[in-house]
């Protein structure tokens, strides 16, 4: 990747999670990558090329994220945990504004979106890594049990950032510990 397109991608990236992407134009992106304008056109052809670019980016960073967490974690249940400390972490980001996932499905709007698609793409990741760790912790019904942690995932990040304080997060997180306890005894 060229330095231009990689420090477009990035400024964009942070630009649209800061501000939403209806709230940011070209000419803001180009002036805060100090890129000239054809650099930017040489690379994308349209700012809907660049949203995707910096959502593509943006799911592999919190991807990454996550993986790293659930590294340092011993079990299954602590990896699923690991998931609300990285939620945690990004909620205490300078500009957090909720879920960058959502937020774009919401700014695409149209569901046939390639916008969309990602955003559906990045939550189908998180809840396939949710569901392998639930079946390796023994769950007996693993896919939807995935699913409802995810959904207190997707909540407490909106929590959070509703009301600028994680305890939406922690609260969240207690839930799925709870839900996970109990498809451990049942």
């Amino acid at each position: 990747m060229s330095v231009a397109r990689q420090r477009l991608v990035e400024t964009a990236r942070d630009l649209f999670a800061r501000h939403g992407i209806p709230n940011v134009g070209i000419n803001q992106v180009i002036a805060a990558a100090k890129v000239a304008r054809m650099s930017l056109y040489n690379h994308f052809a349209s700012k809907d090329e660049l949203v995707l670019a910096a959502f593509e980016a943006e799911a592999a960073r919190r991807r990454q994220a996550i993986e790293a967490a659930q590294a340092d974690a011993p079990t299954p249940r602590a990896r699923v945990l690991a998931l609300f400390d990285v939620a945690e972490a990004l909620a205490s980001e300078a500009g957090f504004r909720g879920c960058a996932f959502l937020n774009l499905a919401v700014e695409t709007a149209a569901p046939e979106s390639r916008g969309h698609a990602l955003a559906r793409r990045h939550k189908e990741w998180i809840r396939d890594n949710l569901a392998v760790q639930l079946r390796q912790a023994g769950a007996a019904a693993p896919e939807a049990l995935a699913e409802q942690i995810l959904v207190l995932w997707d909540g407490g990040i909106v929590g959070a950032y509703v009301r600028r304080t994680p305890a939406p997060l922690r609260a969240a997180r207690t839930a799925a510990l709870t839900l996970m306890s109990q498809a451990a005894a049942g």
